[in-house]
Formats: C-alpha cells, structure tokens, sequence
C-alpha cells in the first residue's frame, strides 16, 4: 500500500512518478495499491477545457474536476495495452481529508 499526499504538488509530477511504479510494480507480478487524499490541493494552471466541433459558434467551455484530470493523466501515462486497465483498477481516490 502506497499513500500519496497531493498537498501542493504538481499534477504531471504526480502523475509521472505513479504510473512508473505502476509499471514496475506490475512486472514483478507483486500487489499494490495506491491510494490518493488531498486530491483538492493539487496544482493546476488551467482546469477548463475547450471543445470546438468544426462550425461557426459551437465552443463549449467545460470545468473538470481534479480526480477526473488525474485519473486521466495517468490513464494516458500507461502503457497502451491490454493491462492498462487493469493497472487502473489498483489506484484509489479519497476526496475527503486523512
């Protein structure tokens, strides 16, 4: 069992160093699970997105929330495989302070 403290950090920092313990961790075929607190604490710059579908007047702007972008940042930061789901399965998010 690992836990991760998002007080303060980065997103992409965080993201990074998970899914390499991810990978590692999954080819030594050992158990693990990760789990997240203080999720609403983490670092971003810039949390709306924009989607555009080609005509004149369609931008919508839309806000994520911060379990959402990570999940998501680490999803991408997987190997693109069968086990990428798999891996995901072990990670676990608490919104709630420790």
């Amino acid at each position: 069992m690992i836990f991760i403290n998002c007080e303060n950090k980065i997103i992409g920092r965080i993201s990074s160093v998970v899914s390499k313990i991810l990978i590692n961790f999954f080819f030594l075929k050992k158990k693990i699970n990760i789990f997240f607190f203080n999720i609403n604490d983490i670092v971003i710059k810039n949390f709306f997105f924009t989607n555009h579908s080609g005509y004149i007047g369609n931008l919508k702007i839309s806000k994520k929330e911060k379990i959402f972008l990570l999940k998501k940042s680490i999803f991408r930061m997987l190997p693109k495989n069968k086990i990428r789901k798999i891996i995901m399965k072990k990670i676990f998010f608490v919104k709630n302070n420790i």
